[in-house]
């Protein structure tokens, strides 16, 4: 499945959309903005094929982001859309001066994002988001490396409860394994 080509002004959309609807948040910084833009764009690619910008994202520390996501940033300060500084304990901090274009984005795509905004502020704080991205086809990414956005789907399969367990490990010794 062939995505779109990356628009950059698409991304740059996005982020304002968020940073907007967001940003202002208290505990709404960085890894936030980033996770609202994975999955609002690995979703739509799963469900219809198409990114919402088209951008690659890569592996970080704190899972996935846009590989120009810090430029894309900068540009929306540098044209006022937009303010970013350091918060107390070191994190990035937003708020939207303008409000966004609303006719950028499909519906849909609005709905998808609206979505993730909801999801990622209202139920994780940025380590617990963290953690929630860190699935297993970020896990086997190399670091810098880039993700593409049928990672999602990879999952491990799940540990066997308790009772699967006993039963495997009294097979396993009647099979003479242990």
């Amino acid at each position: 499945m062939a995505d779109r080509p990356y628009d950059r002004e698409r991304l740059k959309h996005l982020f304002h959309y968020v940073i907007w609807g967001a940003g202002a948040r208290a505990g709404f910084g960085a890894t936030k903005l980033y996770k609202v833009a994975w999955f609002s764009d690995a979703r739509s690619f799963v469900l219809t094929g198409q990114s919402i910008t088209g951008a690659p994202y890569i592996r970080e520390k704190h899972g996935p982001i846009p590989r120009d996501g810090m430029y894309v940033r900068n540009e929306l300060v540098a044209l006022r859309l937009v303010e970013q500084w350091r918060g107390t304990d070191d994190e990035w901090v937003f708020k939207g001066l303008v409000p966004p274009p609303r006719n950028v984005f499909h519906p849909d795509e609005t709905k998808e994002i609206d979505y993730w905004i909801k999801e990622i502020d209202g139920k994780h704080t940025a380590k617990s988001v963290s953690e929630y991205s860190h699935d297993y086809g970020w896990e086997i990414a190399k670091m810098k490396e880039p993700l593409p956005f049928h990672s999602i789907l990879a999952g491990r399969g799940r540990e066997p409860n308790d009772a699967e367990t006993t039963r495997l490990r009294a097979r396993a010794r009647e099979l003479g394994l242990m």
